[in-house]
C-alpha cells in the first residue's frame, strides 16, 4: 500500500497547525515574562509601546504616585478587596474596592490554570486610586492581590481579556453608579433608549444597590446584551455617593481597548447634539486630530419637582412621566468645566474624575492629549436636576434661585484652572 498519500496530508495538517497558532494569539497573552532569575524569559522593554515617555511603564507609575500626592514611600495596605482584573497587551490592570488605599503597597499574585501560584509575588501599590498594574507571567489565568508576600489566603479573580486588535464598539457609555432610593426603572428606559438614537452600541453600569423592581428592567437589558453590569460590594463603609470614584476607575480600565470613545454621565443625563445635524456617533466620527483625548460638553439643569413613579401602570402614565416630556423649566448653561461631563477616548487617560480628564497619559513624539470644548451650539449636556424640594438650600446657597429657577455658576477655582488646558 502506497503511504505517500497518507505522509502529504499529515504535513499538510502539521503546516496548518503551525499557521495557524501563527495568525491567532490565545485568549491570555503570554509576550511578557517574569524575569529570567526565576525561570522564565526576560521581557524586552524597550519596545516604544512598553515604555511610557520613555521610561519602564512600572517607574512611570510610581514616579506619577510621588510627583502628583504628598507620599515619600508607600504604605501598609491592612486588607484589600478586588473588583476586576483586565489584561493588556503590556501589564494585567487589577480594580479594587478597597477605601482610601491610595499608594498602599500590595503584592500581585499569579495562578495557573490548576490554581497553582506561579513564581514569586510582584510587589505594586495602588495608583490611580482603586487601580493596581501588574507586570504580567506566561500561563496566568487568574490573579490576586495580597498585603505582604507571604500572605498564604488571598484572593484570586479570573482575567478579562482585553487583548483586541481594534475596538468592538465606536462609542459606548459608564453609567455612574446606581444607588438611592428613588425609583430609577423609569429613568434607566429612557436613558438608554435616548443613548442608543444616539448612536451608542454599549453600557458599562455599576450598581451599589437597585430595587428589585429597578432590576427586572435593567436585566432585560443585560439578556440583550446591551448592558453590562459590574456590582459594588466593600467590607469599608462609606456614604453611597463615594462610590462613583470606583465606578470611575473601574469603567475607565472596561471600557479601554474596548470601545474608542467612552461616554461618562450620570442616570438623570443627556447629551443632545444641538446645530449639528447627526448624531454622537457621527460627531466622534468626525475627530481626526489624534492628539483630542476628551471631548467636553457644558451642562444644562432642567429642574424635576416630583419622584419617579415607582411601578409601571400602563402607557398613558409613560407618556406622562417620561422625564424629558415632564420637565421642562430649564436654567442657562453653565461655563465650560463646571459640572461638565465628557467623551473620552480612554487609552488616552491615566486618571478620570467626574466632570473632567484629570491626568492624560504622554502622547506620542512629545505631543500632549487635550480635552476640546464643545460648544453649546454643537452639543450639550442636559440633567434632569434633583427634586427641589429635598435640595439642601444651605449647602446650594445662592446657586438656585427658588423664584425664577435660575442657577448662579461661579466657577470653583479647580474647574476654572482645569477648563484652561482645554482647547
Amino acid at each position: 500500500m502506497n503511504k505517500w498519500p497518507y505522509l502529504i496530508i499529515a504535513y499538510v495538517a502539521v503546516v496548518l497547525l503551525v499557521f495557524d497558532r501563527l495568525q491567532f494569539a490565545p485568549i491570555f497573552s503570554t509576550t511578557i515574562l517574569k524575569d529570567p532569575v526565576d525561570g522564565l524569559e526576560e521581557v524586552d522593554r524597550t519596545n516604544s509601546s512598553y515604555l511610557i515617555a520613555g521610561k519602564d511603564r512600572f517607574q512611570w507609575y510610581k514616579e506619577q504616585l510621588f510627583n502628583r500626592t504628598k507620599l515619600t514611600e508607600l504604605k501598609n495596605a491592612p486588607n484589600i478587596s478586588l473588583l476586576y482584573a483586565y489584561e493588556f497587551e503590556h501589564e494585567i490592570t487589577v480594580t479594587v474596592t478597597s477605601w482610601e488605599r491610595l499608594g498602599y503597597r500590595l503584592f500581585c499574585r499569579y495562578l495557573d490554570e490548576n490554581d497553582k501560584e506561579i513564581g514569586e509575588p510582584f510587589e505594586s501599590f495602588t495608583y490611580p486610586e482603586y487601580i493596581v498594574n501588574c507586570q504580567k507571567r506566561e500561563g496566568t489565568r487568574k490573579i490576586g492581590l495580597s498585603v505582604n508576600e507571604t500572605e498564604i489566603m488571598f484572593e484570586t479573580i479570573p482575567i478579562m481579556d482585553r487583548m483586541l486588535k481594534k475596538p468592538k464598539y465606536e462609542v459606548s457609555m459608564c453609567v455612574a453608579s446606581i444607588y438611592g432610593f428613588e425609583p430609577k426603572w423609569l429613568m434607566f428606559i429612557e436613558m438608554i433608549e435616548h443613548f442608543k438614537m444616539q448612536g451608542v452600541q454599549h453600557f458599562y453600569l455599576h450598581i451599589h444597590n437597585a430595587s428589585m423592581y429597578d432590576m427586572r428592567v435593567i436585566n432585560d437589558y443585560i439578556r440583550t446584551g446591551e448592558v453590562e453590569v459590574h456590582y459594588l460590594i466593600e467590607r469599608d463603609y462609606r456614604k453611597d455617593n463615594h462610590w462613583h470614584m470606583v465606578n470611575l476607575a473601574d469603567c475607565l480600565i472596561w471600557s479601554r481597548g474596548e470601545s474608542k470613545w467612552t461616554i461618562f454621565a450620570d442616570l438623570d443625563e443627556r447629551i443632545y447634539m444641538t446645530n449639528y445635524t447627526g448624531t454622537i456617533l457621527d460627531y466622534v466620527r468626525e475627530v481626526q486630530n489624534d492628539t483630542i483625548g476628551s471631548l467636553m460638553f457644558r451642562q444644562q439643569w432642567i429642574l424635576k419637582t416630583e419622584l419617579m413613579p415607582e411601578r409601571y401602570e400602563g402607557d398613558k402614565q409613560i407618556n406622562q412621566w417620561m422625564p424629558t416630556h415632564r420637565w421642562h423649566n430649564s436654567t442657562g448653561l453653565g461655563p465650560h468645566g463646571h459640572t461638565a461631563k465628557c467623551i473620552v477616548d480612554t487609552s488616552k487617560v491615566f486618571i478620570m474624575f467626574i466632570h473632567y480628564v484629570t491626568q492624560f497619559f504622554p502622547a506620542p513624539y512629545g505631543n500632549r492629549y487635550v480635552t476640546k470644548r464643545v460648544e453649546a451650539e454643537e452639543g450639550l449636556i442636559r440633567v434632569v436636576g434633583t427634586k427641589v424640594a429635598e435640595l439642601d438650600v444651605e449647602i446650594w446657597g445662592a446657586k438656585i434661585n427658588r423664584l425664577s429657577g435660575e442657577i448662579d455658576w461661579r466657577i470653583d477655582g479647580e474647574s476654572e484652572e482645569k477648563s484652561k488646558i482645554c482647547i
